[in-house]
């Protein structure tokens, strides 16, 4: 999808600076999106699960 090229410039930035791909950082982005805009039921987050590191 082509995209103005300021958003695709911070796009790669940010994916860069996360190591992963744009493609996934499109589909962090829009997810969380959905989930905040109440189009999508918010995950459950186990507290007793180990992380990642991220928040």
């Amino acid at each position: 999808m082509p995209l103005e090229p300021a958003t695709a410039d911070a796009l790669n930035s940010i994916a860069a600076e996360m190591k992963i791909g744009r493609s996934d950082l499109i589909q962090i982005i829009l997810r969380e999106w959905l989930e905040t805009n109440a189009y999508l039921p918010v995950r459950a987050i186990d507290e007793e699960s180990e992380i990642d590191g991220s928040a």
